[in-house]
C-alpha cells in the first residue's frame, strides 16, 4: 500500500480522508495542518498521526506520497517542497497559479523520477471514459459544437478564497479549468489525440472590485470543425453540464464532474436525436476520490511519473490555456508579478554545467554552445524562471533587440540580470531593423535597449537588417562611433548578403576600424527556400568559408528550421511548440533536398536513441565551424531537447550522411 500524508484539513481534504479508507492501493497515514482544532477532529475521526507543520509531515519518512488540498495560491511552493523531499504528489486542481509555475513543477518531477499528478478527479473515471467513446462513435469527421459549464453561487465576502486575488480567487481559476480541461479533452480524442489545444480564445466576463472573475466565458476553436464554448460563474448558477452536438444530434451530461457522485454514485449520458433519447447508465461502486488514489497509487507502485490519465503535458498546456483566458479578461493575480512572486529569486540554486563554456578572442566573458532567443517569453514569471533555468545548466548568452515584444525583451532580461547580480551574462543585441535601417537609427535605438533594461552596454550588437540603398560605410562609421563611446563591444550584422558583409569588413580593414566579427544568418541542415521574414538571408557553402577564413563567428537563428525537424508522428504531444505553419512550412523549407534531409534525421535520431530535431541541432553544433546557434524555447522541456542536442557528437561520415545521404 502505498502511504498517503495530506496537506490541510479543509472540505476538499475531508473528501479525500473519507474516500481514501476504500482505496484497493493506499492508506492514510498523517495529516498536517496549522489548526489545532482541526487536527484533532481528523485525528479522532480517522485515527491517523498528525502534525502541526507541512515541514514536519514532508520529512515524515514513514510517507510515500502527498495530497494537497490547500488554496491555488499555495500549490507551487508546497509542490515544491513535497517534490525536493523525495514525496509522490497529488496536488489539487489548478496545479498552480499560472503555467510558469506549472512548468517548474512538472521538470522537478521528472527531473527527481518522482509521481505528479493534478486531480482532476473525472479524468479517472469510467463515465468519462464512456463519453469520449461515444463521442468519437457519434462524432468523428463532422463539424462538432461542445458546450460545457461550471457555475454556482458563493454568497461570500472579498477575504473569502473564492474572491480574494490573494488566494488566487475567481471562477476561471477555480471551476472554469473544468469545462476547459473537458473541451480540450474531447477535441483531443475528435483528432485522434490525447488533447487538443484551441487554434484561437476569444472571452467575456464581468469582473469584481478586486479584480477578480466572478463569471467568465470563452469561445475556443479547435479546428474548422471542432469549436468550444465554455463557462464558469461564482455569481452565477449554470446547468454544469456537458453537451456535444453536430447537427440535430447530442450527447448530453449532467454534472460530468461530479461522475454521479451524489446520485448514488450514478451518472446518466443521454444521447439525443430526432426527438429519441437513449439514455446509458454508468454506475460506479468504487467513488470518484477512491478511484483517484487508486490511480496515483497504483502509477506509483509501477514506477510512473505520471499518468495517462492526466498527463504532464495535458496539465501544462491546460494551464497555459487558463493564463491565456484569464489574460483576455485582464484579470492579474499577485502571484503574476515577479516583485511578489514565489519566482523573486531563482529555484535553481545547483548550477550545473550541461552547457560547454567557450572562449572568443573578441570577448572577456566565456560563452556557451547554445544562446537563448529573448523573443517567446509570455510575460515577466515567465521570462525570469526560463533565464534561471538556462543560467543553471550553464547558459550565458543571450540573444535581444530593439523591436522583440515591443521593447519588453530588454526589459525582461535586464530586470533579471541586476535582479540576479549576473556579471557573467553577454548579451548579443540587435538593432536599426527595417523600416529603421538607417546608420542614423543605430545609436539611439542601442541607449533605448539599453535604459529599457538598465544595462551598461551590449556585448555583441547586430544590424537586424541590411538596407541595399546605404553604403555599407555609413554602417561601420556609425557602429564604430558606438563602439568608440562603450556602448557596444563586438560588431555583427544579422541578415546580410555575402557582398555586402565583405564589402563592410574591407572597408573596416583599409580605415583600420573594426569590421564585423559576428553574423547571425539563418543556417541549418534545411535550407530556406525562401526567406520566412521579408529581408532574411541565409549562408551558403561559400559564405561558411568566408566565415572560417576570416575567423568570423555564426549565431545562426532557427537552426532547426522553426520546428520543420519535428516527428510528430513519435514526439510526445506538446513537447514542442515550435511548429510551422502549413503555408510557411511548405513555403520556406518544402523541397526535395530538405525532405530528403529529414528523413535521414529521422533514421539517423532512432540510430542515436534521440529526436530528429536534436539531430537537425547537433548538426550545426558538430561542423567545423564557430558556430553558436539561437534557440527560442517556451518551455524546460524544450531548452532541454535542444542541451542535449549540444552533447550528441557526430562524426563526419554523420554530417555527409545526413547532407547527401552518402
Amino acid at each position: 500500500m502505498i502511504k498517503w500524508g495530506v496537506i490541510s484539513t479543509g472540505t476538499i481534504s475531508k473528501a479525500f480522508c473519507d474516500s481514501i479508507r476504500y482505496s484497493k492501493e493506499g492508506e492514510l497515514v498523517a495529516v498536517a495542518s496549522r489548526s489545532s482544532k482541526n487536527l484533532k477532529h481528523f485525528s479522532d475521526k480517522y485515527g491517523v498521526g498528525t502534525h502541526d507543520s507541512y515541514d514536519a509531515l514532508l520529512n515524515d519518512s514513514s510517507i510515500d506520497a502527498i495530497y494537497i488540498g490547500t488554496p491555488h495560491n499555495s500549490h507551487f511552493d508546497l509542490s515544491l517542497k513535497t517534490l525536493r523531499n523525495g514525496k509522490h504528489l497529488l496536488c489539487e486542481k489548478p496545479m498552480t497559479m499560472n503555467s510558469t509555475e506549472a512548468m517548474i513543477l512538472l521538470n522537478e518531477a521528472r527531473r527527481l523520477n518522482l509521481f505528479f499528478m493534478e486531480a482532476f478527479m473525472y479524468r479517472c473515471h469510467p463515465l468519462t471514459h464512456k463519453i469520449l467513446e461515444l463521442v468519437k462513435q457519434e462524432f468523428s469527421n463532422q463539424e462538432v459544437l461542445i458546450e460545457s459549464s461550471f457555475g454556482f453561487t458563493a454568497e461570500v465576502d472579498e477575504k473569502h478564497r473564492l474572491k480574494n486575488p490573494e488566494l488566487g480567487g475567481g471562477s476561471i481559476l477555480d471551476i472554469g479549468c473544468y469545462p476547459l480541461s473537458m473541451a480540450r479533452l474531447i477535441a483531443g480524442s475528435l483528432l485522434e489525440d490525447a488533447f487538443a489545444d484551441p487554434l484561437t480564445i476569444s472571452a467575456s466576463g464581468e469582473l469584481s472590485p478586486n479584480n477578480i472573475d466572478l463569471n467568465a466565458k470563452a469561445e475556443l476553436e479547435f479546428s474548422p470543425k471542432i469549436k468550444a464554448s465554455i463557462k464558469s460563474a461564482i455569481n452565477e448558477e449554470y446547468e454544469n453540464s456537458l453537451r456535444v452536438s453536430s447537427g440535430e444530434k447530442q450527447i448530453f451530461v449532467k454534472e460530468p464532474w461530479h461522475c454521479g457522485q451524489f446520485q448514488g454514485q450514478k451518472a446518466e449520458i443521454k444521447i439525443l436525436e430526432n426527438n429519441q433519447e437513449k439514455v446509458i447508465e454508468v454506475i460506479d461502486d468504487v467513488g470518484l476520490f477512491t478511484r483517484e488514489i487508486d490511480e496515483a497509487s497504483f502509477c506509483i507502485k509501477a514506477g510512473k511519473i505520471e499518468s495517462t490519465f492526466m498527463s504532464h503535458a495535458d496539465s501544462l498546456s491546460n494551464s497555459i490555456w487558463l493564463d491565456k483566458w484569464l489574460n483576455e479578461l485582464k484579470v492579474v493575480y499577485p502571484a503574476n508579478s515577479i516583485d511578489t512572486s514565489s519566482l523573486k529569486r531563482s529555484v535553481f540554486s545547483k548550477p550545473s554545467k550541461d552547457l560547454s563554456s567557450i572562449k572568443i578572442p573578441e570577448l572577456d566573458k566565456e560563452i556557451s554552445s547554445i544562446v537563448f532567443g529573448c523573443d517567446n517569453q509570455i510575460n515577466e514569471v515567465h521570462a525570469f524562471a526560463m533565464f534561471d533555468y538556462y543560467y543553471s545548466k550553464g547558459g550565458r548568452v543571450f540573444d535581444t533587440a530593439y523591436i522583440y515584444n515591443h521593447g519588453l525583451s530588454d526589459k525582461y532580461l535586464g530586470d533579471w540580470i541586476n535582479s540576479r547580480n549576473q556579471k557573467d551574462i553577454v548579451v548579443l543585441g540587435k538593432g536599426a531593423h527595417t523600416p529603421d535601417c538607417f546608420p542614423d537609427k543605430i545609436r539611439p535605438q542601442i541607449e533605448e535597449s539599453l535604459s529599457r533594461g538598465n544595462i551598461d552596454k551590449l556585448d555583441i550588437y547586430c544590424l537586424h537588417r541590411d538596407n541595399l540603398d546605404v553604403p555599407v560605410t555609413e554602417f561601420i562609421d556609425a557602429l564604430n562611433e558606438c563602439k568608440k563611446e562603450g556602448l557596444i563591444d563586438v560588431l555583427g550584422a544579422s541578415n546580410w548578403e555575402l557582398e555586402r558583409f565583405k564589402l563592410a569588413n574591407d572597408y573596416a580593414n583599409e580605415q583600420q576600424k573594426t569590421g564585423f566579427k559576428v553574423l547571425s544568418n539563418n543556417f541549418s541542415l534545411a535550407r530556406m527556400i525562401e526567406p520566412v521574414w521579408p529581408g532574411c538571408f541565409s549562408c551558403d557553402e561559400t559564405y561558411l568559408k568566408y566565415l572560417t577564413d576570416n575567423n568570423i563567428h555564426l549565431f545562426p537563428w532557427s537552426s532547426q528550421a522553426r520546428g520543420f525537424f519535428v516527428n510528430h508522428v513519435e514526439f510526445a504531444a506538446n513537447e514542442h511548440f515550435a511548429n510551422p505553419t502549413d503555408e510557411e512550412e511548405k513555403r520556406v523549407w518544402h523541397d526535395e533536398l530538405n525532405l530528403a534531409r529529414k528523413d535521414r534525421a529521422i533514421e539517423l535520431a532512432k540510430e542515436k536513441g534521440c529526436q530528429p530535431i536534436q539531430i537537425a541541432l547537433s548538426y550545426v553544433v558538430n561542423l567545423e565551424i564557430s558556430a553558436y546557434p539561437l534557440v527560442g524555447p517556451r518551455n524546460f522541456f524544450e531548452l532541454d531537447s535542444c542541451i542535449e542536442a549540444t552533447n550528441i557528437k557526430l562524426s563526419k561520415e554523420d554530417l555527409r550522411y545526413l547532407e547527401t545521404g552518402n
